[in-house]
Formats: C-alpha cells, sequence, structure tokens
C-alpha cells in the first residue's frame, strides 16, 4: 500500500513539453512580428524529484523521492505550454499528463501480483496583461486556475482466487494569479522569470510555482528555455491528503509566430 500511495506524488516526472506556469518559461516575445497577435507553441521535459506526504484516510507516506525512481516507474508523459496574445492581452495554457505503473506479489496464493496504474493530468489556464512593455524588459499579471485530476487503477492478478480491480479518481480545480516577466541582455540571450500563488482554501489550502532560467534565441521563430521549476501543493479534502512539493530541472523549446 505505501509503494501505491507513494506513486500519487508524481505529478510529472518526465519528457514531452513545456510550461507557463505552470509555467511556461518561454514566451517568444524576441521574435514579435508587426502583427498584433502572437502564437506560442513550446514543449519541454521537466525531470522531477519530490518531497513531502500523501494520504487516503487513514494510510500516509512520505512522498520523498528522486527523479531516477520515478523515471523507473514512468510509461507515458507528455507537457507543452501554448499561447495565444493580442497586442498586451494573452490566453495562456499548460498541460502535464503522465501516466505510472507498478506491481508487487502478493503475500500468500490467493492473488497472484497488485499492479497499480496511474494516471496524471495538471492543467494550469491564464488569462494574462502586459503592464510593463520595453524593448529589453517586459512584465505580464496573470489570473486563472490550475487543475489536478487524478486515477489510480488497482487490479489483483489470479491466483487462487478469481482476479478483481478497482478505480478510483480525484479532481479539483484552484484560483491562481501570477507574475512572469522577461529580461533581455542581448539580442540571443534572455532571463524568464514566472511564479504563481492560489487555493486559498477554495480547495487546496495553498499552491504555487516558481520558474527561473536562461533562454537562448536560435532564430527569429525559435528559442531554447533551460531553468529550474518548483510546484508545489498543500490539499486536503474528502479524506485525501497531497502535500507534495515537485521540484527539477526543466529543458524547454518554444516556436513563436
Amino acid at each position: 500500500m505505501k509503494k501505491l500511495l507513494l506513486l500519487l506524488c508524481f505529478p510529472v516526472a518526465a519528457l514531452g513539453g513545456s510550461p507557463a506556469g505552470d509555467t511556461a518559461p518561454l514566451d517568444g516575445s524576441a521574435a514579435a512580428a508587426e502583427s498584433p497577435w502572437r502564437f506560442r507553441l513550446a514543449p519541454y521535459a521537466w525531470l522531477t524529484s519530490t518531497s513531502g506526504s500523501i494520504g487516503a484516510g487513514p494510510l500516509s507516506a512520505d512522498a520523498g523521492l528522486d527523479s531516477s525512481s520515478i523515471l523507473s516507474h514512468l510509461q507515458f508523459g507528455a507537457m507543452f505550454d501554448a499561447e495565444i496574445a493580442y497586442d498586451r492581452w494573452s490566453f495562456e495554457n499548460d498541460l502535464i499528463f503522465a501516466r505510472f505503473t507498478a506491481s508487487k506479489d502478493t503475500p500468500g496464493p490467493l492473488f497472484g501480483e497488485l499492479k497499480s496504474t496511474l494516471y496524471e493530468m495538471f492543467w494550469t489556464s491564464y488569462f494574462g496583461y502586459r503592464f510593463i512593455r520595453t524593448e529589453r524588459f517586459w512584465a505580464d499579471l496573470q489570473a486563472g486556475f490550475r487543475m489536478v485530476s487524478m486515477g489510480l487503477n488497482l487490479e489483483l492478478t489470479p491466483g487462487i482466487l478469481p482476479g478483481r480491480s478497482r478505480y478510483f479518481t480525484r479532481t479539483w480545480i484552484d484560483p491562481v494569479v501570477g507574475l512572469r516577466t522577461r529580461t533581455n541582455i542581448t539580442n540571443w540571450l534572455f532571463i524568464p522569470l514566472r511564479g504563481d500563488i492560489g487555493g486559498f482554501g477554495a480547495n487546496s489550502e495553498l499552491t504555487w510555482q516558481a520558474f527561473g532560467g536562461v533562454g537562448f534565441q536560435v532564430s527569429r521563430w525559435a528559442a531554447i528555455v533551460a531553468g529550474y521549476r518548483s510546484l508545489g501543493y498543500n490539499y486536503d479534502q474528502a479524506n485525501f491528503e497531497y502535500n507534495v512539493n515537485t521540484h527539477g530541472p526543466l529543458l524547454g523549446i518554444e516556436f513563436t509566430f
């Protein structure tokens, strides 16, 4: 059971797409066109570790896991950030999806193995307004929500008794407010920063996110961003506790049109 609970602390350990904050550290203003419209797509890879605790009912477990432990259970991961903007206004979405599997032998001959599959989706959506805009620096105020959806499938393979399975699911949404900035050091080097905070007792008591990194404009339409991202949750509702901080290095590429 402890191993199954630990699976729930993997909001994403793997390779696939970008964050806006969920972040998306990438913004592509350096490739701004004359049109007031901007479109951005940024897949990224986030190699995570976790700390904190997780519990269901009377059971709880330490959620401290390193990246190698998380990756060993990863079956699929996808991460990307997408944005559409008009002049100073923007609409941004960061999506993380991951699937993890684990199995262990059961004691005695009644059943064979206990197999578990965990599905996780983290979706952060922001409306933003660029309240500072200069040649070398811009800053956006953002407001929106972050949704977490988790599903856990447990299957006992047949032994003396026939096999059986159960499926558990939990979804919640929290309001968030945030700030993101970009400082253009040169025409090809820039510093992206962002953070948000939310929850406020709506569902989570607290959720927060922070990212800092460095970006390289490799062409008019493409940039590479590397940095460090943290995503935290303090959630305790309906006999389910998720107090987990997920953190680690991030590498992404963004395309701006």
